[in-house]
């Protein structure tokens, strides 16, 4: 059976031969259909399919000698070999494989079928696939009417788009715009001539437009700089409508161009010659000028019928025609697989006609067959008409699947099978107006429609179901003319393009589908919305959308813990910590904030908004106070001392409102600075002692009619909660009456549409994010930067907050809508992230350190860029670990990766393999690339003065040099940077680029201690990871000789003099009384008694003691015989001095 037919009736052969014996037994019948996810085939993994192709390849008598088993067999093997099901299981796989009823199956069909189940799966899951899209980008266009078609050109790899006007645009494929011409024709003039359609000529590298003057011109894209008309086919009877072109792949000669027109025919001609010329040049008379020299041919209709161009035919047929009047013929195409012309009207009795041509003996034989030097003409031998309830607008054809998806004006997309006229093979509703276009995805087995709405839906085409509806994200504006066109091809890469363009009028918008990565790591389930580094305890704590609280270890990428539903069923918006970096804050649409411990207790509920839903976009924790920020006018403030109750109520903001548009980000700088960045560009700069607004910083805010004075008197009638959402009958959210009345979007997911280089459009100038730079605080009154700021269409501006002056402002992504940023604790690097996923490095380290006259344009310079995630990336977090400065980073594609600031991938939370954190010196890779690469290595420089002769230095007379403008300009500002102008600073420069490290290795090898987890093994410590190995063997010892070494020496003992013993010696016998002198003993004696009786002490006695103790040691002294000369006492002094005792030598 071929593919085009098992896909088209969703069934395969093996599946009917079961049907066929289920209605053989009635208790098959009565059995309810296993899930897919359930059947056998689906639980067989990689050892179970191994090891039944070792046992079928045994020796046995089935073919080549293979083993081949009946049904009774083979339940009995797999019932022994795999144990994964039951034996009636087994006795119906093996009717689903034997197909043709032998009795017998092998390995070859046992494989046969396993192929055809996967290949099954692999269709079915990736129709129902929903696809993911990227932002919707409106191209700045250079058309002033109606955009009648948008194309693809294979050659130049070059989109084209004609509007009505004749304005012929060209666009690369990063959609920029690269040419773009003015056509017309001198049949009219201008303003009465209008193009009707176009349609590329691919294999000839030409273009056929058709214009309201009844002709068709067919124009060169050969030449990059000339656009030439070559041809001109004039004298039509009626208007062209649409275009189609074909040519044949196995005969480069060979086309058709067939083209519908007002009088409800569709006309064709074919072409046996078009890679030579299409029409044929007559030759000229002789002295005249040569045809071939004219830039354009002019070619009448009636010419081609009567013969004249031997290498074209012409013919046609009436195929929409009502009541003897014709209708517009709204489309054509041909289907070179069916051999016949499809076409649509917007009529009831004939919305879709085809014209059969006569059938060859092979479809791929050359139309092209010539009698007597005359092509043989062809005509169309029947036709098959389609009755549809007031026309169509559209349709398209899928060969593969066999089906025609026809655009009803009746709002129905309807499938239809070529052969059968009598009724739709399917009806697609859900539509609530006209679809104005249809379009097969024919890599996904899906379909895309289009309304007059605005809306766009996406078909499963098997299932017959709506999978994704996207409406709300086109521009508003009156009815539209609309076009569509997805482009499913591959680029240079061998990548899917996959991109989507829609034309609104004039307009040209594209939307490119996501790229989607199968078995991705994933941090969350659902994606996340931000992710923070606790420098308290070394971890990276993340949330998603679903309120899932995940804590990381950043060493390793270990999940440590995590706790689920942190709102309940409430989408969680933020989350942060307080400056002790021991409870966490998240924000929710509940209108709620919750305070978290790292065990996941929650201690408080902040009630933001009265209990009513509110979106809470951002939480800042100060000292005596929190902040809640979140598309209010006013900031909601909850006080510490309000901290009693688990529900906690907000207290009154002193400032009250002095935004005019809604707050989305804010920023505070210790010790009393706040600064709030509002949607209108605004940025307001509080005092948190006093809660008064102390500047505004508005060079860049959009100009509202509502002024100063205006907002300012609704300050005190302002509450001091977030505003609800209220919820109204068509789903839609809008804020309550204190917010703006106009459509806005509500996050950066809706809010990142880029409106081209406009600055002046919606978006551009909201405020996506604050960031105070911590260690400028004392640069502020210098005139340096110390406050940065972005926002959508990518740009990051640079402030000083004192004396309210944009110093700086450049554009950080291009055309990538809202962007993100983060900064170290240094302020050296600025991260910046988009909605697409990409991540830039800045080092602004010598970024805007001084005052300028003039907002500078140049960007600061830019370290890296990188991109670690496929979607928008939600939250930045810079950390240093281990003198490594890294990136953490949280997406909406379900992932918190971690990058360093040099652009190297560290991990993503969630991978099996951890990883380790260890220094990295870019200088040191660098240098290796430049080994790989055979780069000689930097010559050696020696910074020693007594090797550098500045004398033997000769000038060169070419360069000259000359001082920097703004040192002589800007004296006071200029700074000279010696590491770059200096031959010192150029040779360190040049030994720090020699110096050699070693590299940060990727990961960790499967180290047991790392892995118990995934492995089941009992954690056994690091030191279960070294090798260890049996020690050598021991070599036989060779004793020494004991008597060589250990003798007695003769005549030691006469040696030495034996000393005599202590006893012997010692002639009196030890006794405390004559160690001591006799006056020692006395005082010691009395000083007992005195300590008996206390209270006879007095000074007097206490002088008088110690007099007798010196009188006494003096008496001792002279008593002594002086028999060497050493230390001796001084006799004692008189009573007015203390007691004294000096040594003399």
């Amino acid at each position: 059976m071929s593919e085009t037919a098992r896909m088209s009736t969703n069934s395969s052969p093996t599946r009917s031969t079961k049907d066929m014996d289920s209605s053989k037994s009635p208790e098959r019948q009565e059995r309810r259909a296993i899930p897919q996810d359930q059947k056998l085939e689906n639980r067989l993994n990689m050892k179970d399919l191994e090891s039944l192709q070792g046992n079928f390849m045994m020796e046995g008598e089935g073919y080549d000698n293979r083993l081949s088993l009946n049904k009774a067999q083979f339940c009995e093997a797999l019932s022994l070999l795999l144990r994964k099901g039951s034996r009636e299981e087994y006795a119906e796989l093996f009717d689903k494989i034997d197909v043709t009823r032998e009795g017998t199956v092998d390995w070859d069909k046992f494989a046969s079928h396993m192929l055809l189940e996967f290949y099954e799966r692999d269709d079915r899951v990736k129709s129902t696939q929903v696809p993911q899209w990227r932002d919707l980008k409106s191209l700045p266009s250079p058309h002033k009417d109606v955009i009648q078609r948008v194309a693809y050109f294979k050659n130049t790899h070059r989109y084209i788009a004609i509007s009505k006007e004749g304005t012929i645009s060209m666009w690369g494929m990063d959609l920029r715009s690269q040419r773009t011409i003015k056509t017309g024709t001198d049949s009219c003039k201008a303003r009465d001539l209008w193009v009707t359609h176009f349609v590329p000529l691919q294999n000839i590298n030409k273009i056929a437009l058709a214009f309201t003057s009844k002709e068709i011109a067919i124009y060169d894209l050969s030449s990059k700089i000339e656009f030439n008309c070559q041809y001109k086919v004039q004298d039509l009877p009626f208007t062209p409508l649409c275009l189609d072109y074909w040519s044949n792949p196995n005969n480069v000669n060979e086309s058709i161009l067939a083209w519908g027109d007002v009088g409800g025919f569709i006309n064709i001609l074919f072409f046996s010659s078009a890679n030579i010329a299409l029409f044929e040049r007559p030759p000229a008379p002789a002295g005249e000028k040569q045809a071939w020299m004219e830039p354009c041919l002019n070619v009448r209709l009636a010419d081609i019928v009567g013969g004249r161009y031997k290498n074209a035919t012409y013919t046609k047929y009436e195929g929409h025609g009502e009541k003897a009047k014709g209708e517009w013929v709204r489309e054509v195409r041909y289907s070179h697989y069916l051999e016949c012309f499809i076409s649509c009207a917007t009529t009831t009795l004939n919305a879709v006609v085809i014209g059969w041509m006569e059938k060859h003996t092979s479809v791929n034989q050359n139309i092209e067959m010539i009698r007597d030097a005359q092509p043989v003409k062809k005509e169309i031998q029947r036709q098959s008409d389609f009755t549809i309830s007031q026309g169509v607008n559209s349709f398209d054809y899928y060969d593969r699947l066999n089906l025609i998806a026809t655009a009803g004006v009746n709002n129905h997309v309807c499938l239809w099978n070529p052969y059968v006229v009598s009724k739709p093979s399917g009806v697609l509703r859900g539509h609530m107006a006209s679809v104005v276009q249809v379009q097969f995805i024919t890599s996904r087995g899906q379909l895309i429609s289009f309304s007059k709405d605005k809306v766009l839906r996406v078909w499963d085409v098997q299932l017959q179901v709506c999978i994704q509806r996207l409406a709300g994200m086109f521009p508003k504006g009156p009815e539209v003319q609309s076009t569509l066109f997805f482009d499913e091809g591959k680029d240079r890469n061998g990548n899917d393009r996959n991109r989507l363009f829609i034309t609104f009028n004039y307009q040209l918008t594209a939307m490119d589908m996501k790229v989607e990565i199968r078995d991705r790591i994933m941090s969350h389930e659902k994606p996340v919305v931000a992710a923070l580094y606790n420098n308290t305890y070394n971890q990276v704590v993340s949330v998603c959308q679903a309120g899932s609280i995940i804590v990381w270890l950043i060493d390793t990428g270990q999940k440590v813990k995590q706790f689920n539903s942190s709102h309940g069923n409430s989408e969680v918006t933020c989350i942060t910590q307080d400056p002790s970096e021991t409870r966490l804050y998240t924000g929710s649409t509940d209108g709620t904030v919750k305070v978290w411990d790292f065990n996941g207790h929650c201690y408080h509920s902040l009630e933001c908004s009265g209990g009513q839903p509110a979106d809470v976009g951002q939480i800042l924790v100060l000292k005596r106070s929190v902040l809640v920020l979140g598309w209010a006018k006013f900031v909601t403030v909850f006080r510490n001392s309000s901290f009693r109750d688990y529900h906690v109520q907000p207290s009154d903001w002193k400032g009250g409102q002095e935004h005019v548009e809604d707050i989305l980000c804010g920023s505070f700088q210790s010790p009393n600075v706040l600064a709030t960045g509002s949607y209108d560009g605004e940025v307001v700069i509080w005092n948190t002692n006093s809660e008064q607004a102390s500047r505004h910083l508005n060079q860049r805010a959009r100009k509202k009619n509502l002024t100063r004075g205006k907002s300012m008197m609704l300050k005190d009638k302002e509450p001091s909660q977030l505003a609800p959402v209220a919820e109204h009958s068509d789903g839609k959210s809008t804020v309550g009456s204190i917010m703006s009345t106009e459509v806005r979007p509500k996050s950066r997911a809706l809010s990142r549409v880029s409106q081209g280089s406009s600055d002046q459009s919606e978006f551009s100038m909201a405020v996506a994010k604050l960031l105070f730079l911590e260690s400028r605080k004392g640069n502020s009154a210098g005139g340096g930067a110390n406050l940065v700021s972005c926002g959508c269409n990518g740009w990051v501006r640079f402030w000083n907050s004192s004396k309210n002056v944009l110093l700086a402002e450049f554009v950080a992504h291009l055309h990538a809508g809202s962007i993100i940023m983060a900064t170290d604790k240094m302020n050296q690097y600025l991260v910046t992230g988009d909605v697409d996923g990409l991540v830039k490095v800045w080092d602004i380290a010598e970024y805007c350190t001084h005052h300028v006259d003039k907002p500078l344009q140049t960007p600061p310079p830019l370290k890296c860029q990188y991109q670690p995630h496929n979607d928008m990336i939600n939250s930045l977090d810079l950390c240093e670990r281990n003198d490594r400065s890294l990136v953490i980073s949280a997406s909406s594609d379900c992932r918190v990766a971690v990058w360093d600031v040099h652009g190297n991938k560290l991990g993503v939370f969630g991978q099996e393999e951890h990883w380790k954190i260890e220094p990295y010196d870019p200088t040191a890779e660098e240098e290796e690339e430049g080994y790989k690469t055979g780069e000689p290595p930097s010559p050696s420089t020696d910074v020693a003065a007594d090797k550098l002769d500045l004398d033997l230095v000769e000038p060169d007379d070419e360069s000259q040099w000359e001082p920097d403008e703004s040192a002589i300009y800007q004296p006071q500002d200029y700074r000279l940077n010696t590491w770059n102008n200096t031959v010192l600073g150029k040779d360190y420069q040049e030994l720090r680029v020699r110096k050699r490290e070693r590299r940060q290795p990727g990961t960790i090898p499967n180290l047991p201690y790392l892995h118990w987890e995934r492995t089941g093994a009992p954690p056994a410590g690091p030191y279960s990871a070294l090798e260890t190995k049996e020690l050598d063997a021991v070599q036989p010892l060779v004793k020494p000789d004991a008597e060589k070494y250990f003798q007695e020496r003769p005549g030691s003992a006469d040696l030495i003099p034996k000393l005599p013993e202590l006893a012997d010696t010692l002639k009196t016998a030890y006794d405390e009384k004559s160690l001591f002198p006799r006056y020692i003993l006395d005082y010691e004696k009395r000083f007992h008694e005195m300590r008996r009786k206390p209270s006879q002490i007095n000074s007097k006695m206490l002088r008088t003691n110690f007099q007798t103790i010196g009188v006494g040691m003096g008496q001792m002294a002279r008593q002594s015989p002086r028999k060497s000369k050493g230390q001796r006492l001084k006799p004692l002094q008189t009573r007015k001095s203390s007691v004294s005792v000096s040594v003399q030598d």
